[in-house]
């Protein structure tokens, strides 16, 4: 039991959580039950589930997001991670119909994403394509229904212009969470990102989608909360950029444990730094 609950990664979930904020921040930043479930329903059931049903196929002994040494893959943790997507499920009924839909498509992708039969992982505009739909789109599209009871406002350009930045943003930092895989997924036949492209042009992508999601967000943040905010969020962006920088001028495809270490450390700062902007702002907003 206790590796198949390391298998879902729980901590590694939480550098998602910045989506999720800032759809509920957009939504309005009401604090309702339903809010809670949803975020609860994501981070906890959905995206651990979704992660342990991918390291069954994977099999990786190498690093992985959030596990220097992942553990050994048991036959139980197929079983095991759709029970805890099913859970999940059940939670996100409880939040209202469109939050499930969400939840519901979030996990047929992660199926198509994984299962040898489909593996859209082993392709690299597909993988883009479920990254960006699911941990950006959906999840951002997830906090707003379970906010508002709908999603029709959030075509509003707020609403849209919040949507482009999660996914651009998700975008960002998924190749480089594959450049201490590109190994293993080679030998398994996997044509990711990473594989594909290689380093240098990972770190482009990366710094690319980096901005225009960071303009975008800022766009936003401009026209909702003023000058301050922007300025503030503006400077933890930029530091974002300077990090993925330092890290394209430094790499080495060698030092496999250093990458993972860096790109982690990169991962959780921006990801907590933006949590915790987020998550005070939405304080300020319900006082």
């Amino acid at each position: 039991m206790r590796t198949l609950l390391v298998h879902l990664r729980l901590h590694f979930q939480l550098l998602l959580a910045p989506v999720f904020l800032w759809g509920w921040l957009l939504a309005g930043g009401s604090l309702t039950q339903a809010v809670v479930f949803g975020f609860v329903a994501f981070h906890f059931f959905l995206y651990s589930g979704t992660t342990a049903f991918n390291s069954y196929y994977d099999r990786d002994v190498g690093p992985v997001g959030g596990l220097e040494q992942p553990p050994s893959v048991a036959p139980a943790l197929l079983p095991f991670s759709l029970a805890v997507q099913g859970v999940g499920a059940l939670l996100a009924a409880l939040v209202n119909f469109q939050f499930f839909i969400a939840y519901a498509i979030f996990v047929g992708l992660s199926f198509a994403y994984s299962h040898p039969r489909i593996r859209w992982k082993a392709h690299t505009w597909t993988s883009l394509l479920v990254v960006g739909f699911g941990q950006g789109a959906l999840a951002f599209v997830g906090a707003w229904a379970a906010t508002r009871g709908e999603i029709f406002s959030a075509w509003s350009p707020d609403g849209v212009l919040g949507a482009i930045s999660a996914v651009l943003l998700i975008l960002a930092l998924y190749p480089l969470t594959q450049l201490y895989q590109i190994d293993e997924d080679a030998a398994r036949g996997d044509r990711t990102v990473a594989v594909v492209w290689g380093p240098q042009r990972c770190f482009a992508f990366a710094l690319t989608c980096t901005i225009l999601g960071g303009l975008t967000m800022l766009v936003v943040l401009a026209r909702r909360y003023g000058l301050i905010d922007t300025l503030l969020v503006g400077v933890g962006l930029a530091v974002q950029v300077v990090s993925i920088s330092r890290l394209a001028r430094s790499f080495d495809p060698s030092q496999v444990l250093k990458n993972y270490r860096r790109v982690m450390r990169i991962n959780t700062l921006s990801a907590s730094a933006l949590s915790g902007y987020l998550l005070v702002r939405l304080a300020l907003y319900s006082g």
